[in-house]
């Protein structure tokens, strides 16, 4: 890994672990030690951008917690795994309330989230938003265009990132595909992404002809699914960002989503979006779309302009900002 990384990274030092990461952050949380300082003696500020905690002596501590999902008990199922994953946060984001100077997310709605669960880590807060990888919006190739022809075999797609699971509404996306079939003869769907049983026992339970799993595909491919796509579908239950819908419009596609959690914030007025349960209003919003080109490139128009509000400059600059405040 180390010989991949460019000029820049390879200026920094790296202190490997002979043994697994999880054990060493589990050292760091019930020990509180050893500190930053005892590998960069100089360090003024350690950022952990995931959820991570590096105990300090003297240096400012910035956290990050994306979101707190795990926590939203209709979300996943109530299993013995889930308990456990659970307790290891609650230590984490404890240690954070207690140690951080500052901890970091990735939209407002996070963060009332994270306060609403952890009300020690509200004052704590920043907000910095996600941007898309540079990868999305660029010119595509022939053998990536080939790939997707494959994949629609041809037709016009809508295309769903983010695949089949609870959290992903898969349950209201199943329960559409009749419907799209109907409303849409000729449209396929082309679902990226994994996928969990029981969802595609009861997608081959419809032996629908409409649908393409594409299984998990790399950012270039999704560069040019998202491209050539007819419109983007985002029906998620919950999101504390929700990359795909800035991904779809950066790279100029029309995309319908479901207005709850952070989706709203981050799609601004550049998306149509449904509520979370109600199958009919995704399928009549798709289908205007696509029965109007001038309704999806008016779409397509807003969401680049809405995308352009997000960008890893104008993040890094806040997050420089942040910095500052916590060191002086």
């Amino acid at each position: 890994m180390y010989r991949k990384l460019d000029t820049f990274w390879k200026k920094a030092s790296f202190i490997p672990y002979s043994r697994s990461t999880s054990w060493q952050q589990a050292g760091w949380i019930w020990r509180n030690k050893p500190f930053a300082e005892q590998y960069w003696d100089e360090v003024d500020v350690v950022y952990c951008p995931a959820e991570s905690y590096v105990p300090t002596r003297k240096a400012n501590l910035v956290c990050t917690i994306h979101d707190v999902a795990g926590f939203e008990e209709s979300l996943y199922p109530q299993t013995l795994s889930r308990r456990l994953h659970c307790r290891k946060w609650r230590f984490l984001f404890g240690s954070m309330a207690r140690h951080a100077d500052a901890v970091i997310t990735v939209s407002e709605f996070s963060a009332s989230r994270i306060a609403h669960f952890f009300p020690a880590l509200e004052k704590k807060l920043r907000v910095v938003y996600n941007a898309p990888h540079h990868v999305f919006g660029t010119a595509t190739t022939e053998e990536l265009q080939g790939d997707v022809k494959t994949l629609s075999g041809g037709k016009p797609y809508i295309l769903v990132p983010g695949g089949l699971s609870l959290r992903k509404n898969a349950e209201l996306i199943l329960k559409s595909v009749p419907l799209l079939a109907k409303r849409l003869p000729g449209v396929r769907l082309i679902i990226a992404g994994k996928n969990e049983q029981p969802y595609l026992g009861q997608l081959n339970a419809l032996n629908a002809d409409n649908i393409t799993l594409a299984g998990y595909v790399s950012d270039e491919l999704l560069n040019v699914l998202y491209q050539d796509a007819a419109a983007v579908w985002f029906p998620s239950r919950y999101e504390g960002f929700g990359m795909p819908v800035i991904e779809a419009m950066v790279s100029g596609a029309a995309v319908v989503a479901s207005k709850v959690a952070s989706i709203p914030e981050v799609a601004g007025k550049a998306a149509l979006l449904c509520d979370v349960d109600t199958p009919g209003e995704h399928v009549e919003a798709l289908q205007s779309l696509l029965e109007s080109d001038s309704a999806r490139n008016e779409l397509r128009e807003r969401g680049l302009e809405q995308a352009g509000q997000f960008t890893w400059s104008k993040s890094a600059r806040k997050l420089e900002d942040i910095f500052r405040d916590v060191v002086n």
